[in-house]
């Protein structure tokens, strides 16, 4: 890990695809990488401008493997959205961990 790093958890480079809902609307998205306090994520083609405080996550590991989590999101950039896991989810939270680390071994 870097020295500079200042992040609380170190991220896994993944990529899958994902859905992002907010509010009735959803969005297709894929993940970039995750960690145990979020993701980041590719932003939307048609995300809104008026960013919801609350969206929830469905990471779409496999045809199979789908664990959805609440988040808020805490950035934006010009092709990504960064995300906050909302607390309380700790198990959901370390299932998703533990899932995403196959996707490695599955592309190699």
């Amino acid at each position: 890990m870097d020295a500079n790093e200042k992040r609380v958890h170190p991220r896994k480079d993944v990529f899958s695809a994902a859905m992002l809902v907010a509010g009735e609307d959803g969005y297709l998205s894929e993940v970039w990488d995750i960690s145990q306090g979020g993701a980041r994520l590719g932003r939307p083609k048609h995300w809104p401008t008026q960013m919801p405080e609350l969206i929830r996550v469905f990471f779409m590991l496999d045809q199979d493997t789908v664990i959805s989590l609440a988040a808020r999101v805490a950035r934006t950039g010009g092709e990504h959205l960064g995300v906050q896991f909302v607390e309380g989810q700790e198990e959901r939270i370390h299932h998703l961990m533990y899932e995403a680390r196959f996707l490695d071994a599955e592309t190699t």
